[in-house]
Formats: structure tokens, C-alpha cells, sequence
């Protein structure tokens, strides 16, 4: 029964609400769901998706930057060092002394300055300019003989060098075997009796 505007109750028809009765649980159709939605938002989705574009890239440039290129060695690099000679032991450099003329250190002192040579280096300059000469320089000409008798020379003598003043000098070890060896070969009586002559021819004072 329904009632009316009036407040009145009528008979309602058989049949009227046959169709609001209701369904049987087992018969009623499942309902369609939408898909469920993830919970990350879009912005995340992007964060992951670079995040994930710069994990896969960083290993090839880590192996770009490791290989090193053939022009850019390492200066640590032992190999990479420039090679330098290794000296001997006749590159070795020790002092030594000689008695000279005493009007021999003047200028000997002189040529040092205006050339910025030390003493060593201006006894290998006087002897090896007057090496052509150093025979006759060591042992003047004849004094003896010539006519009846074969002329001869005198004897090596430092007699007339007058007085001697010391002078300190620093040659190589190579250096002093060269000079023994003029001694020698010139039979010069001592090293200073060879600088001697060397450095008289060079200055002129022969």
C-alpha cells in the first residue's frame, strides 16, 4: 500500500514491485572495478626514469675518462722521464795545485774575469793552443852541437821560470790522465813544468 497526497492509503496492484525485489547473492553479477592506480605520481615516475638513464651512463664515462691517452703520460711515469747520462767515473771533478811564474797569475786572473773561466779552464785553453809548439816550448832549441857533435837539446828545467807563486786549479779525472799523458809524451819534468810552458806561449811572456 501506498499513500496518497492526502493522506490517505490506497491499494496498490499486484505485481507493481515485483521488480524491486531483490536478487539472490549467488546470482548477483560481479561488479567491474577500475584498474587500481599505482601510487607513484607521474613527477616520481620521471625522477626514477632519469635517475635509472644516469646509473646506465655513468660506467661508460667512467671508462671513457680512464683511458688514458699516449700523449698525456703520466709525468710520474718513470719511462716518461727524460733520460739523463750517468756519469763515469772520469767525469769525476777534484782539486789540485801548481807552481807557476808569479807574472803569469795576473793575467791569468784577468783572462778568468773577462771570459768567466776558471783557472782549470784556461790551462786546457793555453794548452791546447800551444800544443803545435808545446815540444819546442818544453825543450828549447839546440844548445849543444850541430857541427862536430849532433846538435842536441837541454835538459827540461824550470831554472829560469823565476818566482813561483801557487795556483789552485780543479780539472776532471779524465782531464789529469790527458795531462799526464803530454807530460809524458813531451818529457815535460812535472804538471807545472807543461802549464807552465802552455800559459808563458799563451800570454807571450815565452
Amino acid at each position: 500500500m501506498t499513500t496518497s497526497g492526502t493522506g490517505s492509503a490506497r491499494e496498490i496492484p499486484p505485481g507493481r514491485l515485483s521488480n524491486f525485489e531483490d536478487v539472490p547473492v549467488e546470482d548477483a553479477p560481479t561488479p567491474l572495478l577500475p584498474p587500481r592506480r599505482t601510487s607513484q605520481s607521474p613527477s616520481s615516475a620521471r625522477g626514477t626514469t632519469n635517475r635509472s638513464k644516469k646509473a646506465a651512463e655513468r660506467p661508460v664515462r667512467a671508462a671513457e675518462t680512464s683511458t688514458a691517452s699516449p700523449e698525456h703520460t703520466s709525468p710520474s711515469d718513470p719511462s716518461a722521464a727524460p733520460e739523463t747520462a750517468q756519469k763515469g767515473p772520469e767525469d769525476k771533478v777534484r782539486p789540485s795545485n801548481v807552481h807557476i811564474p808569479v807574472a803569469l797569475l795576473d793575467p791569468l786572473v784577468a783572462k778568468c774575469k773577462a771570459d768567466g773561466l776558471s783557472h782549470g779552464e784556461v790551462i786546457i785553453v793555453a794548452i791546447e793552443n800551444a800544443h803545435p809548439r808545446l815540444k819546442d816550448l818544453i825543450h828549447p832549441v839546440a844548445t849543444a852541437g850541430g857541427g862536430l857533435f849532433a846538435s842536441r837539446r837541454s835538459r827540461a828545467s824550470r831554472k829560469t821560470d823565476g818566482p813561483l807563486t801557487p795556483l789552485n786549479y780543479r780539472l776532471r779525472e779524465a782531464d789529469f790522465a790527458t795531462l799526464d799523458q803530454l807530460v809524458e809524451e813531451f818529457g815535460a819534468s812535472s804538471r807545472g813544468h807543461l802549464i807552465t810552458a802552455a800559459l808563458s806561449d799563451f800570454f807571450g811572456d815565452n
